[in-house]
């Protein structure tokens, strides 16, 4: 079984492969965030930083909150989840790759590798 099977055993009580039009809308969403060589520049967005996962979403209203994940691995489908599952099966999500992405239209969040840190963005409307 790949890591990424073993990520959507993990995530199977909601998950769902983002595919056709649909991907390219979900892409659309990540890049309004604002990017500087392949990654958030996060001078250019409101965030803050939390020592896991849990402690970020014990602060925050979205704990039920639907997301999309992206990893830096092209063999690795765009996938929705919602970010409840994702705190529950962390080390599944983050073991796809060093560099990935969860997001909506609201926040981002990325890991801080080699740290279980996570730094959270919000989109300001």
């Amino acid at each position: 079984m790949t890591l990424f099977e073993e990520c959507q055993k993990a995530l199977s009580a909601d998950f769902e492969i983002i595919e056709g039009q649909k991907k390219k809308e979900v892409v659309d969403i990540l890049n309004k965030y604002p990017f500087a060589s392949g990654s958030i520049s996060w001078s250019e967005i409101d965030h803050s930083d939390h020592e896991n996962i849990d402690d970020l979403l014990n602060r925050s209203p979205m704990r039920n909150a639907d997301v999309f994940v992206l990893v830096d691995d092209a063999n690795i489908p765009v996938f929705r989840t919602n970010l409840s599952l994702i705190a529950e099966n962390i080390y599944d999500v983050t073991a796809l790759s060093p560099r990935l992405f969860i997001f909506n239209d609201e926040i981002i969040l990325q890991p801080l590798f080699p740290t279980e840190m996570f730094r959270l963005g919000i989109m300001l409307k």
